[in-house]
């Protein structure tokens, strides 16, 4: 009985002392991966990639547009150009940008 006392009052003291460990243990995947991330931050370890990243990779992703019209509308809302309105905010759940182009129709008379 007293050696089932101590054992338990061992298991005890290690599991407040480990407490950051033992609290790791009932956390989900996405929680350790934000506690992560928070902590590089805060060592200043986190890269940062900029606006010119930012820019590339928007620019990077209307390369899967079809080329033509499709693709340049995807730049010009990308990069504001022409007719392009944005509405909404990241906070609020995302940024809509429409961008309005002249498009003639396919079987437009020829002069």
């Amino acid at each position: 009985m007293a050696f089932a006392r101590i054992a338990s009052v061992f298991l005890l003291s290690s599991c407040v002392a480990l407490g950051a460990s033992y609290s790791f243990a009932q956390t989900s995947p996405s929680d350790r991966e934000a506690a992560a991330a928070a902590q590089a931050k805060r060592q200043g370890k986190l890269p940062t990639q900029g606006d010119e990243q930012y820019q590339k990779n928007a620019l990077k992703r209307c390369e899967r547009q079809p080329e033509g019209t499709a693709r340049d509308a995807c730049v010009k809302r990308v990069t504001g150009a022409g007719d392009t309105t944005t509405r909404g905010s990241v906070q609020g759940g995302g940024q809509v940008r429409t961008n309005t182009m002249q498009v003639p129709p396919a079987d437009a008379p020829k002069n």
